[in-house]
This record gives C-alpha cells, sequence and structure tokens, in this order.
C-alpha cells in the first residue's frame, strides 16, 4: 500500500480553504452521524466489487456527484472532497434522496488512487481541475504527472 499524503509530507498538501462559514446543527449532526458511515476506511482492502465504480475529485456542493448516483443506481460513486462545508452539502443530499450508493473521503484524492486497486474505475470526474494558472503555482495542480499516473494505474484500459 502507498503512503498517505501526511507520510509524504509537504509534497502532498492541499491548497486552499478545508472549512469555510461554520455549519449548522443539522450539517454538523450529518459529519458526526452519517459521514462515517460513508467513509472509505483506507487502513482497510477495499471490498471487492463486482459493481462498476466511478470517482469523482473535488466535488464541490455535490451537484454532480448527486445526479449521477441517483441516475445509476447500479453503480458505486466515490467522492473525495477537502472542504467539509462541501461534504456537509453532500451529505444532506444523500439523506434527502436515500442515496446508497456513494462513498465518501473527505481529503486529498490521491490517497484513494493509491488505494484502489488497479484497473478498478470505469470513469472519473474532474471539473475544473486547475485553479492555480501561473507556472509558479503548478505544485498546488491536481492534474500533475504523480496523479495521472495514479489515474492510470486505477482506471480500466
Amino acid at each position: 500500500m502507498s503512503e498517505t499524503s501526511q507520510q509524504r509530507g509537504a509534497h502532498a498538501r492541499l491548497y486552499g480553504r478545508s472549512k469555510g462559514k461554520a455549519l449548522r446543527k443539522r450539517q454538523a449532526a450529518l459529519i458526526d452521524e452519517l459521514l462515517p458511515r460513508l467513509s472509505l476506511d483506507l487502513a482497510q482492502p477495499p471490498a471487492p466489487t463486482a459493481r462498476e465504480r466511478r470517482l469523482e475529485i473535488g466535488f464541490g456542493g455535490g451537484e454532480h456527484l448527486i445526479a449521477a448516483a441517483s441516475d445509476s443506481p447500479e453503480v458505486e460513486f466515490i467522492g473525495c472532497e477537502p472542504f467539509l462545508n462541501g461534504v456537509a452539502k453532500l451529505l444532506a443530499r444523500i439523506e434527502e434522496r436515500g442515496l446508497t450508493n456513494i462513498r465518501l473521503h473527505q481529503g486529498d484524492a490521491a490517497d484513494v488512487l493509491d488505494w484502489l486497486p488497479e484497473d478498478s474505475l470505469s470513469r472519473v470526474y474532474l471539473f475544473y481541475p486547475d485553479p492555480w494558472p501561473k507556472r509558479r503555482q503548478r505544485k498546488r495542480r491536481f492534474v500533475a504527472r504523480d496523479n495521472l499516473d495514479r489515474l492510470a494505474r486505477a482506471m480500466h484500459a
């Protein structure tokens, strides 16, 4: 198993805020109660599945992830997002719709890519991947050689 972003050190830092405004009571309750049930356990190997598996990196408020999971209940979706407020929004939508085909990771998507077995993803969604346009900010970009190698390993050929 590969090292996690914490073990990789400064080169694996996530940039930007991890939390915005204070969470409402309902959102905080969902973080405490629902998130642990839906979170991936990266310390354990992934459960084998015959289902198609898709990954969304940086789902924001979860609009696309909710729509895709609703349209394809037979598919297992994994959503990665470091921003706590976005995770809280998505949890409310998951509960509202009663979706059971979404798993979550609040943190670095590279950790999930390292955790997944080879050839385990059929699709990866990555919208607005590079909010860091300046050359000196290239170390902050998700679309970089290391992460592309991780994606290539985890995706079906």
